[in-house]
């Protein structure tokens, strides 16, 4: 479907910069993909919150090489 709209290009500019895309047609697209699966990743996230685990640490050891791990 086309669509005529007035677009902020300053902010179009951005969006493509930080999702890495080529032209206004598809950083739009993944904008609005990103938008429409919000809901989904924080439902996800509620999940996993929702599980009785200490977290404590996990993110952290996940930036560490595998060969650091050993070592310490």
């Amino acid at each position: 479907m086309k669509t005529v709209i007035d677009l902020d290009d300053e902010l179009l500019e951005r969006a493509r910069r930080e999702l890495g895309t080529k032209s206004k047609k598809d950083t739009i697209h993944e904008a609005l993909r990103l938008v429409a699966e919000r809901g989904e990743r924080l439902e996800a996230v509620r999940e996993l919150l929702s599980i009785d685990r200490d977290w404590t640490g996990i993110v952290d050891d996940d930036k560490v090489p595998d060969g650091e791990k050993d070592a310490a």
